[in-house]
């Protein structure tokens, strides 16, 4: 009878875990169809970047949630200490820019700023600027581990999902732009 007390009490003590603990499986942090990207100063080190498109990002201090679809751009100057893993995903993110193909990049989960011990359970925080914005630069979040990702796979269910999403995004604004 021990035994089979000890396996109630652990499914129930499970049950009560909060939701948080068992936050949706992702690692992308921003999924986008990037019009253009703009590096400053033009060259082969820039240390600020532009990059132009519609852009799915997630929700503050949430559990794998995104925002809807949002157009504009992001702004990102160099994160220190990591020049050449951001140069790399700029790069990345040029070659894709202007061919309508959905990308992801970025990582969501970051380190917690108010947690001594930095660990990760705090979503990326990203804003997405007006076109017609001026707007400062936020330092480059911390790069996908995979870098620049152009599908879905086990480890990313909502890719092919958020793709879709981007894709209807992309036919709403060309039916409007045409009336």
């Amino acid at each position: 009878m021990k035994p089979a007390f000890v396996s109630v009490a652990a499914v129930l003590l499970l049950s009560l875990t909060p939701t948080a603990v068992f936050a949706k499986n992702v690692s992308i942090g921003i999924y986008g169809v990037i019009d253009r990207v703009t590096f400053e100063p033009d060259g082969t080190s820039p240390n600020l970047v532009r990059i132009s498109g519609l852009f799915v990002v997630p929700i503050p201090m949430s559990s794998g949630q995104y925002k809807t679809p949002q157009r504009g751009y992001l702004y990102f100057r160099i994160r220190p200490g990591m020049e050449q893993a951001t140069r790399n995903d700029w790069k990345g993110l040029k070659s894709v820019a202007g061919t309508g193909q959905v990308v992801g990049f970025a990582q969501y989960w970051v380190p917690n700023p108010d947690d001594p011990y930095g660990n990760p359970h705090y979503s990326l925080e990203v804003r997405v600027h007006p076109d017609n914005d001026a707007a400062s630069t936020d330092v480059y979040p911390l790069p996908n581990l995979k870098g620049i990702i152009q599908h879905g796979d086990k480890e990313d269910p909502d890719f092919d999902k958020i793709a879709a999403q981007l894709q209807k995004g992309l036919r709403r604004l060309t039916v409007s732009q045409l009336y």
